[in-house]
């Protein structure tokens, strides 16, 4: 409750951007394009986006950052700092099917020493994603939160991004990203940001580049590749039996209807 009331009373710039994600829907991604679209080029920052985290232990050191700041959380939005709607910050809302979600969840939590691990088997986890029972929350209602939230307040200019869609055609929504924060940029800049970005670049700047606040072997397990496994669509084909798949679609198929969300799962 402390870190959370720290969060809500953070001073916020006029020029700073928030990327708001359910965990494993791209914030590492997204954040790495936003900054490079910022800097006008495609170098990466040696710090990890933990430092502009919102929800971490370390938030007050968001304070610290020069302008201007990108911003990340996967906080919902009442946690979120209150002055974000009055000061019209722009924010990035990204969403990625939550079948692919529940197994990199499950990977990440399984890869990790800290107190956050898991040690159950992927139907186990399934079965509490399902129920909205895991520690990051409930991914519908974080979802439907934040599609209210875009309801709700017409005047906060935000921009909803679908992981799948960044995936398929990563130029044209670097693009769509660049117009959204009101940058004139170059066919060249959005083509080197997409290949920097790229999976396989980014994991490896993951442990060649960034300068991280603690040793990643003190985090991961041996073997692990922390927050990037295989950034895929649709491999919770190898995961889900068939009984598994139609209980999902059933669950999720419920809780989601009505509110126009379509989902890409392959």
């Amino acid at each position: 409750m402390e870190m959370i009331r720290k969060v809500q009373k953070l001073e916020l710039r006029a020029d700073d951007v928030l990327i708001a994600a359910y965990p494993k829907c791209g914030t590492h991604w997204l954040w790495e394009i936003v900054t490079m679209l910022r800097a006008g080029n495609s170098e990466y920052n040696k710090k990890a986006k933990e430092i502009a985290m919102l929800g971490m232990p370390q938030t007050e050191r968001a304070d610290e950052l020069p302008s201007p700041r990108v911003l990340n959380s996967h906080l919902n939005f009442r946690h979120l700092p209150e002055k974000l709607v009055e000061k019209k910050i722009k924010t990035i809302f990204i969403m990625r099917n939550p079948k692919d979600v529940s197994v990199s969840l499950y990977n990440h939590l399984k890869g990790m020493k800290l107190s956050s691990k898991f040690d159950g088997t992927y139907s186990e986890l399934l079965d509490l994603f399902l129920e909205g029972k895991v520690g990051c929350g409930d991914y519908v209602e974080y979802v439907k939160d934040w599609l209210q939230v875009k309801q709700d307040n017409p005047d906060l200019p935000m921009l909803t991004l679908f992981y799948e869609n960044l995936k398929k055609d990563p130029i044209k929504n670097i693009r769509t990203v660049a117009e959204f924060l009101g940058l004139c940029v170059s066919d060249e800049l959005c083509e080197q940001i997409a290949e920097a970005c790229s999976f396989k670049k980014l994991r490896a700047a993951n442990t060649e580049v960034k300068e991280h606040n603690r040793k990643q072997s003190e985090v991961w397990k041996e073997g692990h590749q922390g927050p990037y496994r295989k950034g895929e669509v649709g491999d919770w084909k190898n995961w889900m039996t068939v009984a598994q798949n139609e209980q999902f679609d059933d669950v999720i198929g419920r809780r989601f209807e009505k509110t126009g969300i379509v989902f890409t799962y392959e």
